[in-house]
């Protein structure tokens, strides 16, 4: 009988060995086809981008324009130097959405209150925990305005707790759940007046 438990107990723990194999397999694949799947639409969405020059207006206001890839609604580019990745920035939240880039959550550029939400795949946002204040976000819209901020502050918010997300006068926040789900790791950003386009500064 005590053959027949240690058997059982063994083969339970292997079931779990392999589960745990097959999560992590699970995992990488994901995170790399997330990947490459965000690389292909910052490719399609940096050729929409045009060129200008230092005659542009910088709206003081409003919703952010969006242009058109492949049925999927864009609004612009992140870019985290610190962390090497710039990344398609999609127009409206969904879970779906996120699997192929990060999305805004809500706010805009110009109102400097702009959430943007991502998965935490390794070549999404899934190093956002790494950040530390003075590094920076840069964040360019689809007329290739590109605004400058910050680091300022990272929290842990409970994942029960998302409504805290636009509670506080920051310019500009970026977020990830953490593995599991169980919370959302938060950076709080603050917009340096630097913005720039065609390689000139507008404002700094």
């Amino acid at each position: 009988m005590k053959m027949t438990k240690g058997k059982v107990m063994m083969a339970v723990g292997f079931i779990c060995i392999i589960g745990a194999m097959a999560f992590v397999v699970r995992n990488y694949i994901e995170s790399r086809n997330a990947g490459d799947l965000a690389d292909s639409y910052m490719t399609l969405v940096e050729q929409q981008i045009p060129d200008h020059d230092d005659g542009i207006a910088i709206p003081k206001e409003g919703e952010m324009p969006a242009i058109d890839v492949d049925g999927n609604s864009f609004i612009g580019i992140v870019s985290i130097p610190a962390l090497d990745i710039s990344l398609p920035i999609q127009r409206d939240w969904s879970s779906q959405n996120a699997k192929i880039s990060p999305c805004r959550y809500k706010g805009s550029v110009y109102e400097n209150n702009l959430i943007v939400a991502g998965h935490n795949y390794d070549r999404h946002f899934g190093r956002l925990k790494n950040l530390v204040s003075g590094d920076t976000v840069i964040i360019t819209d689809v007329n290739g305005l590109s605004f400058y901020y910050t680091v300022t502050y990272t929290e842990i918010i409970d994942s029960y707790g998302v409504d805290l997300m636009d509670q506080g006068d920051w310019d500009l926040t970026v977020f990830t759940c953490t593995i599991g789900g169980s919370s959302r790791v938060t950076v709080r950003c603050e917009f340096t007046g630097k913005v720039v386009v065609s390689d000139q500064n507008l404002f700094n």
